[in-house]
């Protein structure tokens, strides 16, 4: 393993700053932020605000905060929210959407994901809904689908859904953390996604390469909330030009990198389904490829460490299946070497 340098397909998190980016970093103008001072963050803030064309919108840490923040703008302790149980919100974030949030998770059992008006009108009738009992206030969607390796989620079914719930009174939150991803396939303007949903994560530290942060997009006076919680939850920011400054011109100049990912992913598929066609799902729409290993002999991490002695890293998704995501860390190289060192640990436990 000496010298041998790791291919890392756990995640577009891993993906690193560009020489370029840590350049213009280091021409941010900052200031205060809680005074409203900070000129890079202000910029980038206006930036975001025009392309989504929202009312409003804030930087913070992270996708998973920032989608905290839109559930505690929207609802209230005791509320509900409904959303598919493979969301990113309900497999990684439930102790802390109950903890923080002060809200029910209610899930459904979708067959690809996809949840539908009529899902949603199930999802509701299934508790009685007195006074005094949670209410349904939000639905919360996924685009791309993390735990759907990548789906995209269709447009006109989010919009659908956004008139559906504008007559009940039931506000709509796209968790988009992979929407670049799933945008330069569909080639819908991000304004569009924006425009039928009531707050809208987007993540720059995966596959646009920033080295921090998430924005939260939505209406002037769900954003307003959504700030006064940031300040609660000890995530308000000083001096935090420079890594705006990094976002901004990630998502300025580097929205092709989740292009040559999503490209990666399709060649990556491809070659494994030379040899394991029926250990892999559905070709992937986006950066993510799955594989089911759970008719071998072996765990996760036995698959896991017999991958990583041979120079690569997966993500253990639930037992019995791993997941590759593709980002700027690799090249096409690199991923055909990937296939050879899967190929080799499937074979190990055949």
């Amino acid at each position: 393993m000496e010298n041998k340098r790791i291919i890392d397909l756990r995640s577009d998190t891993t993906s690193l700053p560009t020489s370029n980016m840590i350049n213009e970093m280091s021409k941010a103008v900052v200031g205060d932020s809680a005074y409203g001072e900070d000129k890079s963050y202000n910029d980038f803030i206006e930036y975001c605000k025009n392309l989504f064309e929202v009312e409003d919108a804030i930087f913070v840490t992270s996708g998973m905060l920032s989608n905290r923040l839109a559930f505690l703008a929207q609802t209230d302790p005791g509320d509900e929210v409904i959303t598919e149980y493979g969301y990113h919100i309900n497999l990684f974030d439930s102790a802390a959407i109950a903890k923080i949030c002060n809200v029910v998770l209610n899930t459904i059992h979708t067959s690809d994901g996809i949840i539908t008006i009529n899902n949603i009108i199930d999802a509701i009738n299934t508790k009685p809904r007195y006074k005094t009992f949670a209410q349904v206030k939000l639905v919360s969607i996924e685009n791309s689908i993390n735990g759907w390796q990548g789906k995209i989620f269709p447009f006109d079914q989010q919009k659908d859904i956004y008139k559906f719930l504008q007559n009940r009174d039931i506000k709509l939150h796209l968790d988009g953390a992979r929407i670049f991803n799933t945008h330069v396939e569909t080639n819908i303007p991000l304004k569009d996604y924006a425009k039928y949903c009531d707050t809208m994560t987007v993540c720059m530290s995966k596959g646009l390469g920033a080295p921090f942060g998430s924005v939260l997009l939505g209406t002037k006076e769900a954003i307003e909330k959504a700030r006064r919680f940031q300040v609660w939850l000890g995530s308000g920011f000083h001096q935090i030009g420079f890594q705006a400054k990094a976002a901004h011109f990630a998502l300025e100049h580097q929205l092709s990198f989740v292009k040559q990912d999503n490209n990666l992913a399709k060649i990556l598929y491809s070659e494994l389904q030379k040899n394991c066609q029926n250990l892999l799902s559905e070709p992937p729409d986006t950066n993510i490829v799955s594989i089911d290993i759970s008719s071998l002999n072996t765990s996760n991490n036995q698959f896991l460490k017999k991958c990583e002695d041979n120079g690569l890293l997966l993500f253990p998704w639930l037992e019995g299946k791993i997941r590759a995501v593709v980002c700027n860390n690799v090249n096409e190289n690199n991923i055909k070497q990937a296939v050879k060192i899967i190929e080799k640990a499937l074979d190990y436990f055949m």
